[in-house]
């Protein structure tokens, strides 16, 4: 198992944004609030935790491992880091996404 940290490389807005988008396109809540913790220790959790309006325990605990979120509460973290959610069609997904497929 490999000893390196994401958090260190998502050190814009955008890159912010393409590690999340690319975590919710697979489907798996689980790996999205892996991503998303991820990224709030790269934006600072505690920072991001009172800017969402909780603790940075209670931050912690809704990103880990296998909890049941509050919506509420993974759409004020998404805020916090600066992101905000798109819905589009899934085949739009798949054209943007050929040339992901195709390497």
């Amino acid at each position: 198992m490999s000893d390196v940290d994401s958090a260190k490389y998502l050190d814009t807005k955008e890159s912010i944004a393409a590690y999340l988008s690319f975590a919710a396109q697979s489907g798996d809540a689980e790996h999205l609030k892996a991503a998303m913790k991820t990224a709030a220790r790269a934006e600072k959790m505690a920072k991001i935790a009172a800017d969402a309006g909780v603790t940075r325990e209670g931050a912690y605990k809704a990103l880990r491992p296998g909890t049941k979120t509050q919506l509420q509460t993974a759409l004020a973290i998404l805020d916090a880091l600066g992101m905000a959610i798109q819905i589009v069609p899934k085949d739009s997904l798949a054209r943007d996404n050929r040339h992901v497929q195709a390497a």
